[in-house]
């Protein structure tokens, strides 16, 4: 077992979040020097399925399933393949703050809907 995967529990969420948080920063400066980075809902659909196929395309090049190495040069797989996960990540939070953030129902509320419907 790689590194990594031994300290799969030593990452907390709040540095899951600085992560997406500094990627963010990094698209925003881009999108200002490129576009105006305003884009629908399906376009960011594509650009986040262009980034998980290279994560696929990646993963499909390392030794035992991604806790290897990369087959190719040898350089640590399992961190690539997360640089495109935390990508992927901040492409969808970009999608939702140019487009909407609807947050998950809870469980009362689908059981009032639920429900509701049987009248």
């Amino acid at each position: 077992m790689d590194e990594a995967r031994k300290n799969f529990n030593k990452v907390v969420r709040a540095d899951v979040y600085k992560a997406i948080d500094g990627e963010r920063d990094y698209q925003e400066k881009w999108e200002k020097a490129e576009s105006k980075g305003i884009h629908e809902t399906g376009a960011f659909i594509l650009f986040m399925e262009y980034y998980l196929q290279e994560a696929r395309r990646l993963e499909s090049t390392l030794e035992n399933g991604g806790n290897g190495r990369r087959i190719d040069d040898g350089c640590p797989g399992p961190e690539g393949s997360l640089d495109f996960v935390r990508k992927v990540t901040a492409l969808g939070v970009a999608c939702m703050e140019q487009n909407g953030a609807p947050e998950r129902e809870t469980q009362e509320e689908l059981e009032a809907q639920s429900l509701s419907l049987r009248g």
